[in-house]
């Protein structure tokens, strides 16, 4: 049987510090200091630039998975009346029954910062506020809400140095406006006023955080055998959770350096690599990846999580809150299947994974991969269940 793969020093103390971090949050909330909780990427470089603590919905909700308490938190919203699996609001669950949060659960925060990007995400924001006893602040749309400009094909070469071309004009003044007066509400709420050269220096850190984390991936994706696994690889990302730190520059720079080191003395996550496969899923380590790795030796070398930094990087052409506007409207285009191909060349890879919904119209990905030859397998989840197993055994087998 193969072993499971070891995990890499630097990601064992990213999480040490995570947990540590939240205890200083308590402590500091606990003697007045502010604190956010926000949907992803929308205000943690403003928050950073003002020096709150912020905290991301989508990261607080796969803590609570991965400790397992997902079913209970789960079961807590269907007692309430909200039906459905609710991955984004656990959460939300985890403040109604804080028994069952992870790590001494989260302090009342300042404000819930939401988007009306997706309009059960916004109504989530608002139903945990309101459990909390603070105020939901919305802001209008993000890089996920749908736009009138189409970007381009090969949109990842262009965005660091011409993000603000890809995102519509209208939508930019809007948001940016709403940005602006965002920043005066936490101003007056905090008392802390941003200082010149804040944000510019926030977004400077943001660039070297994320040019070291893209080296990382670049070191993981080009190496003879794939150095860190993808539980590490997609664990290390939560350090780009505290973008525009200097703390993050730093976990950034240690991930960096085991990587370095593992690329260095030739050493391999896995035991057995006979076939390399792309996992093109925004969850984490499938279920499924250790069957795939003991039966068939093919290991999941990459997903858009090893993509997605070089993607947070921009170019401040004057205002940083206008870039860093623009990069909320615009970070990156999950449908995007030149960008998957980008990366499975990138990785060397055998073939791609995906969790797909089961449709009766052809798979973009399927066709994109068919036309580079590159075989491709569609599972409608990600459990290691006897289907999924004899469908990756005749994908493999194919290969």
């Amino acid at each position: 049987m193969t072993s499971v793969p070891d995990r890499l020093p630097a990601v064992r103390r990213i999480r040490e510090h995570q947990r540590r971090w939240l205890d200083d949050v308590r402590a500091g909330a606990s003697r007045g200091h502010p604190f956010l909780v926000c949907t992803s990427d929308e205000a943690e470089e403003m928050a950073n630039a003002l020096g709150i603590a912020v905290l991301v919905i989508n990261y607080w909700n796969f803590v609570i998975s991965a400790g397992g308490r997902a079913p209970a938190l789960t079961e807590a919203l269907h007692r309430r009346g909200y039906a459905g699996p609710h991955f984004f609001g656990l959460g939300l669950a985890a403040g109604l029954e804080p028994e069952h949060a992870p790590w001494g659960g989260l302090p009342t925060p300042t404000l819930v910062v939401g988007s009306t990007r997706n309009e059960s995400e916004l109504r989530v924001t608002e139903l945990w506020a309101r459990a909390l006893g603070c105020d939901c602040y919305p802001l209008d749309f993000n890089f996920s809400s749908p736009e009138r400009r189409i970007p381009p094909d090969n949109w990842w070469e262009l965005i660091r140095d011409h993000g603000e071309d890809l995102v519509d004009p209208g939508r930019l003044e809007l948001r940016l406006d709403q940005n602006r007066r965002f920043l005066a509400e936490l101003e007056a709420r905090t008392g802390r006023a941003l200082t010149p050269g804040a944000l510019a220096h926030t977004m400077d850190l943001v660039n070297q955080q994320m040019d070291v984390m893209t080296r990382a991936a670049d070191l993981v994706a080009a190496a003879p055998r794939c150095p860190v696994s993808l539980r590490d690889q997609v664990a290390a990302y939560q350090a780009t959770w505290h973008r525009g730190t200097s703390t993050g520059l730093a976990l950034a720079r240690d991930y960096l350096a085991d990587v370095e080191a593992r690329v260095a003395d030739g050493v391999g996550a896995y035991p057995r690599e006979r076939r390399r496969l792309l996992f093109w899923s925004m969850t984490g380590e499938p279920r499924f990846h250790a069957h795939l790795r003991e039966a068939h030796d093919a290991v999941l070398v990459g997903s858009p999580y090893a993509a997605m930094p070089a993607t947070y990087a921009r170019t401040v052409h004057g205002d940083p809150l206008r870039t860093l506007t623009a990069r909320q409207l615009f970070l990156f285009d999950m449908r995007s299947t030149s960008w998957m191909i980008a990366q499975a060349r990138r990785h060397r890879v055998d073939g791609v994974i995906a969790v797909e919904r089961p449709s009766p119209h052809p798979s973009r990905f399927a066709e994109a991969c068919r036309a580079e030859g590159l075989p491709y397998l569609a599972l409608p989840h990600e459990s290691d269940d006897e289907a999924n197993r004899t469908a990756l055994a005749r994908f493999v087998a194919r290969l």
